[in-house]
């Protein structure tokens, strides 16, 4: 993920309580945008995201990476940006995790273009108006859940590292 280096610049917010994985973080001056990424902790080491503004001062974001150890008062700075993804013909037969790092061993995608994962859709004048499969190549997915092409999709699971031997 594309995020500015956060021990140099002064945290902007404080965390106000932490229910799993719900942050509540408090800002003195100017709230966050919906959808901007916030780093939690000393080092930056918590991501979250914005998902709702709660009052004048406070957001509530969803972290999306582990939560232990960031505690009431951990200091959280606003990256100003939404999270990103690369995107284009570079992209095509990779397999990326939430920020857009490389999770298929092979080299880390550098530069081009990124967009926002929050991007609008395409208005529906410009959409086809025929369904036309997305075919993947891997088999359970082309049979028990057919992608559509130009469709968003989503596909949830342990990293290879993970999984039991």
């Amino acid at each position: 993920m594309k995020v500015a280096a956060c021990e140099s610049i002064r945290p902007s917010g404080r965390v106000e309580a932490v229910r799993g994985s719900v942050v509540d973080v408090s800002f003195p001056e100017r709230l966050p945008s919906i959808f901007h990424v916030l780093r939690a902790g000393e080092q930056g080491e918590v991501v979250l995201e914005v998902v709702a503004h709660l009052n004048p001062h406070t957001v509530r974001g969803v972290a999306l990476t582990p939560t232990r150890d960031l505690q009431r008062g951990s200091p959280v700075h606003d990256t100003r940006e939404p999270l990103k993804v690369p995107v284009g013909e570079r992209v095509l037969g990779r397999v990326f995790d939430v920020f857009g790092r490389t999770i298929d061993g092979k080299e880390p995608v550098e530069g081009g273009e990124w967009r926002s994962i929050h991007a609008a859709p395409v208005p529906l004048m410009r959409r086809p108006s025929a369904a036309e499969v997305f075919v993947t190549g891997i088999k359970s997915i082309d049979v028990l859940a057919p992608l559509e092409r130009g469709g968003k999709s989503g596909l949830f699971g342990a990293p290879v590292s993970a999984r039991p031997s």
